[in-house]
């Protein structure tokens, strides 16, 4: 039986007792020892930084348990990633409530925008809302209960809100501008952070990342179905020496895949679920430092933490082949540097960022998650747009049925 709380969960795992160590620069697996629980504890080089970090780290966009938290720091986890936004600040005073505590154990990560969904349309292009960057930091720390972070990153990508026919042009313009990077150099300057870096789930910025000179780490989308483009970007940019977090790990489809797929997921011959094997799957990866996972259960910890130091077998490539087969017509490749659906509505409606919102009620089965990124979309990705429709005249390149997910969002969304 899987634990269902925190209590149940420590019955079961020992804490590794292995804090934060300084490393050199390679990509590489560092085994700590066994602990007396069911798993190992595992280490990989954070880029260039010198700290090791669990090749498992923990997302906590979903995370309000601080009890959840504390489990995941205690079972070995070191590596901790929030957001200003996350839940309109709740997942960072969740953290918070265990920094008091425990801040010598992590290393601790979070994200600000210094533009918000709304701005850009009132704004117009080349334009940032950086006046309240500082005070956005200063709030953090303060429901982070600590004096600094070790990462603080400037959140990119859909995740601002701006639709693909602005956001390449946009998010280039913030990593290379001379106000963004003085708002998070004068971070690193204060002790507000140690590093800096860039969340994004666009490939093209990475370049720009490894050309800047300047940020230290990337979290970027990495998984089963990502482009062999977004390795080689990957790559490029490890090999710079710059930390890459790899998320987006999971493959958050459009429609439960416990309801369609259950002889995948019921196989007895496998040792695994597909999701372990997804992530497996990203931690063969060496140029990724460590996996972000959005953990938001003691039954997912235990499930993540078990595979920790295993290596991807063939049964396990057999698994992610047929599953995937499965998924086709279910998964958009947007997140995994896809782009065929871009700029193809004749309204401009960018469709794959409907279906990044979809992806969150039936891919991570949180409707609340999924309806606060929709509500930071440009307003020309709403629904609403579409009224005019019956059906999508946006072809997915993939088979995705783009006319079905947009009745999907209108319900959800409307």
């Amino acid at each position: 039986m899987k634990p269902s709380n925190r209590r149940e969960f420590l019955k079961r795992s020992t804490a590794a007792g292995v804090g934060l160590t300084t490393a050199g620069f390679s990509p590489r697996r560092i085994f700590a020892r066994e602990s007396s629980g069911f798993h190992r504890v595992v280490y990989r080089d954070l880029g260039s930084t010198g700290y090791k970090t669990t090749e498992i780290g923990l997302g906590s966009a979903r995370i309000k348990d601080a009890a959840l938290i504390e489990a995941a720091i205690d079972a070995g986890i070191n590596y901790i990633d929030t957001s200003h936004i996350y839940m309109k600040g709740a997942s960072e005073e969740a953290i918070g409530q265990v920094m008091k505590t425990k801040r010598d154990k992590v290393f601790l990560a979070t994200k600000i925008r210094v533009l918000e969904g709304l701005e850009i349309e009132k704004m117009g292009k080349g334009y940032f809302s950086i006046k309240n960057a500082p005070q956005k930091i200063e709030t953090s720390l303060k429901r982070l209960q600590t004096d600094h972070v070790d990462l603080l990153l400037l959140h990119l990508g859909s995740l601002l809100g701006i639709g693909q026919n602005i956001s390449d042009e946009h998010n280039l313009e913030q990593v290379l501008s001379d106000d963004v990077l003085e708002i998070f150099d004068n971070a690193r300057k204060k002790g507000q952070t140690r590093f800096v870096g860039v969340a994004t789930h666009h490939v093209e910025v990475l370049d720009a990342i490894s050309d800047s000179k300047f940020w230290d780490a990337a979290l970027v989308t990495y998984n089963y179905f990502s482009s062999p483009e977004v390795f080689e970007a990957i790559k490029k940019t490890r090999e710079a020496g710059i930390a890459v977090i790899g998320m987006k790990n999971l493959l958050n489809i459009h429609t439960r895949p416990w309801d369609k797929f259950k002889d995948i997921r019921e196989d007895k011959t496998s040792k695994i679920t597909p999701e372990q094997a997804l992530i497996k799957f990203a931690l063969e990866n060496k140029y990724i430092d460590t996996t972000l996972l959005g953990i938001s259960s003691f039954e997912e910890l235990e499930d993540d933490l078990a595979i920790m130091g295993t290596k991807l077998t063939f049964d396990d490539r057999r698994l992610l082949r047929r599953y995937s087969e499965r998924l086709k017509g279910y998964y958009c490749c947007g997140l995994s540097g896809c782009t065929g659906c871009r700029g193809k509505c004749p309204k401009g409606v960018e469709v794959n960022e409907i279906n990044r919102c979809l992806g969150y009620a039936y891919g991570y089965d949180d409707i609340e998650l999924a309806q606060e990124n929709y509500q930071n979309l440009q307003s020309s990705n709403h629904v609403g747009m579409c009224a005019d429709c019956d059906e999508c005249m946006v072809k997915c390149v993939n088979g995705l049925n783009l006319t079905e997910n947009i009745q999907k969002a209108r319900i959800l969304f409307t």
